[in-house]
């Protein structure tokens, strides 16, 4: 049975959906990817792809381009927004029903490696498995081919999956400017606001779709609640690196200092009435 702690989160992640309701219905979208995916524990048929690209698993300089398969279905749109979109993925997409592979390619879509995680003893940090058939390329902006590992080849994982999905480019929109411009403005006011507990000034600073959920909380007596999960994790110290706004969304690269130490990540905002709200944040410990 959930104690009275477990019951808040679960209204508030619900109400919430996760901070993502676009990217967890994804049901709708699919087809960039077919086949499957097994080992020797569990077994995945692909329904869809998701392509971007990112840092070397291995480390090093440059970008390299990955490709996320899943048995569900992403919503490119939504995860478009993300500075680091395999953070998102991990953190609103996957799931206990929801898995997810990681493929890496080479700049020029040649085949590097994998990797993923099912569960205790059946994943893969990174595996360059020297067997793999790939007859994958990169035209127009877009990796399609297939992927085949035969059952055997090293006795964890085998799949045949075929792509064609497009690559994700890194355009966030335009630069604001040292400190974030107008929506750097709008996130150390919300920080502020958050940090005072001034709930007057918040509500202005929240989108509608946030203040829609502590509307909610409010009416089953859990708007405090509902503020206290706004605030964990929050830095008690904040700083805007950058920001870039695409349309009525803004982007905003962050760090600060919290209870446990230093934290990096990025904010998102909404241009509503004329004014940026506050969607979501998303952070990290900084590992030094």
């Amino acid at each position: 049975m959930k104690n009275a702690f477990g019951n808040l989160v679960s209204f508030i992640l619900s109400c919430l959906c996760l901070l993502m309701p676009a990217m967890l219905s994804a049901a709708e979208e699919g087809g960039r990817a077919s086949g499957s995916f097994k080992t020797t524990g569990s077994a995945m048929e692909v329904k869809d792809a998701y392509a971007f690209y990112g840092t070397p698993s291995l480390g090093g300089k440059g970008k390299v381009i990955v490709v996320a398969v899943s048995n569900q279905g992403f919503v490119k749109e939504a995860l478009d927004l993300y500075w680091d979109r395999r953070n998102a993925l991990e953190r609103y997409f996957k799931d206990e029903k929801t898995g997810i592979v990681y493929f890496e390619f080479g700049p020029d879509g040649s085949y590097r490696g994998l990797s993923y995680y099912f569960g205790p003893n059946d994943g893969c940090g990174y595996c360059a498995d020297p067997l793999v058939q790939s007859t994958v390329i990169l035209q127009g902006g877009r990796l399609t081919g297939k992927l085949n590992f035969p059952k055997g080849a090293d006795g964890h994982r085998w799949f045949d999956i075929s792509l064609n999905v497009p690559v994700s480019d890194d355009d966030h929109g335009k630069p604001q400017g040292p400190g974030g411009g107008e929506p750097g403005k709008a996130y150390l006011a919300y920080h502020r606001a958050l940090s005072g507990w001034d709930k007057r000034a918040l509500r202005s600073l929240l989108s509608e779709e946030r203040r829609s959920v502590w509307d909610k909380a409010e009416a089953e007596g859990k708007g405090n609640s509902f503020l206290s999960f706004l605030k964990q994790g929050h830095p008690r110290e904040v700083k805007v690196n950058a920001a870039y706004v695409k349309g009525d969304k803004a982007l905003l690269l962050i760090e600060g200092k919290g209870e446990t130490g230093e934290v990096r990540g990025e904010a998102h905002f909404s241009r509503e009435q004329g004014a940026w709200r506050f969607d979501e944040e998303t952070l990290s410990p900084v590992n030094k």
